[in-house]
């Protein structure tokens, strides 16, 4: 039922903020995740959420992947404005990056929602997104926030040495279990 692969040690996530800031409030959104987190006690990468214009800013970060195993990536979809910072952009950038650690990837588009992106995110297999999580849905960022916030307080919680399909399986489900007690609208599909 779940992934055999196994990404060693415990929950190290890397924010990237890919949105551009296109709409004055999606820089706030992250540096929200990152203070929650940081507050719970999550490791978190930086001093803060990488602010990528483009995909080949992850470059950077990479060369030093064995800091994080676990990279939350916000960016708008197929949004107009979003432009080169879209979904697809750093997805085509991840899906062909060669000889890279198996990382759990976690993809927040917001309202601008990229199915067909996301759905080859969550099909997509011998890449560096192991594990992964995508929305299938559009999210309210209010929705998205308490999703993502919950997801990794759950997986921190819960996977001390590693991470495998079961914990992620198990922290998106009661990061779906609490929208639906909000009664927000969203769906958030997963590969573990």
């Amino acid at each position: 039922m779940w992934s055999q692969t196994i990404i060693p040690g415990e929950p190290r996530l890397l924010i990237v903020d890919g949105s551009g800031n296109v709409q004055g409030w999606e820089s706030e959104f992250c540096d929200r995740i990152w203070n929650v987190l940081t507050r719970k006690g999550f490791r978190l990468v930086g001093e803060g959420p990488m602010r990528a214009r483009n995909p080949e800013d992850l470059a950077e970060p990479w060369r030093d992947q064995d800091s994080f195993n676990c990279i939350f990536l916000a960016c708008h979809g197929k949004a107009t404005q979003a432009g080169p910072t879209g979904l697809v952009a750093y997805w085509d950038w991840l899906s062909n990056q060669q000889g890279l650690d198996p990382k759990l990837l976690a993809v927040c588009t917001w309202e601008d929602h990229d199915a067909e992106t996301s759905e080859s995110i969550l099909a997509s297999e011998d890449n560096v997104a192991s594990l992964a999580i995508a929305p299938q849905s559009p999210l309210s960022p209010r929705a998205a926030g308490l999703f993502y916030m919950k997801f990794f307080t759950e997986l921190g919680d819960h996977s001390s040495d590693s991470i495998n399909g079961r914990m992620v399986w198990f922290s998106c489900t009661k990061a779906r279990e609490l929208l639906r007690r909000r009664r927000l609208p969203g769906q958030i599909g997963m590969r573990c």
